[in-house]
């Protein structure tokens, strides 16, 4: 059964990249937002950071990445990737992912008043560029020449 929208952020445990207590929605404020749900091992999700990490940088919104890892790894990856975006951590057993229903990731949420309005699972360019509209974002978020397809399975 599909998630049920729009619907409250769930208060599961989350840890910041230092390894304390985080909140999602502390993180993600007021909004709007958008978060990614995603593991730092799904190609897809790797390949989606550094869109999201560009409309963080637009300042458009407050982006947060919650990956499934624990937190050494989730920042290596951030180095790795120039990340400078919040994450968050969900270590297993996946309280996050459990309350959301989710099967696939990434996927990835818009947030508008503390309640997911939409989502979508995979990677589509026009879903994104859809959500950072709704963030106020006035262009694209990928070039004429970009090389990621329209579409992605996660």
């Amino acid at each position: 059964m599909p998630l049920a929208l729009p619907r409250s952020l769930p208060a599961t445990p989350l840890l910041d990249l230092a390894g304390h207590s985080a909140s999602l929605a502390t993180t993600l404020g007021p909004g709007p937002g958008i978060f990614l749900l995603g593991h730092r091992n799904c190609k897809t999700t790797r390949q989606t950071l550094p869109y999201l990490e560009r409309l963080h940088q637009r300042a458009v919104g407050t982006v947060v990445a919650v990956l499934q890892d624990l937190p050494d790894e989730a920042r290596e990856q951030a180095d790795e990737q120039g990340l400078s975006l919040p994450i968050l951590c969900e270590p297993d057993p996946y309280e996050l992912a459990g309350a959301l229903e989710l099967s696939v990731v990434p996927t990835i949420f818009l947030v508008i008043a503390g309640r997911i309005e939409a989502l979508t699972q995979a990677f589509h360019k026009g879903d994104l560029d859809a959500f950072a509209g709704r963030l106020g974002a006035t262009e694209s978020l990928f070039a004429a020449d970009d090389p990621m397809p329209a579409t992605k399975p996660g």
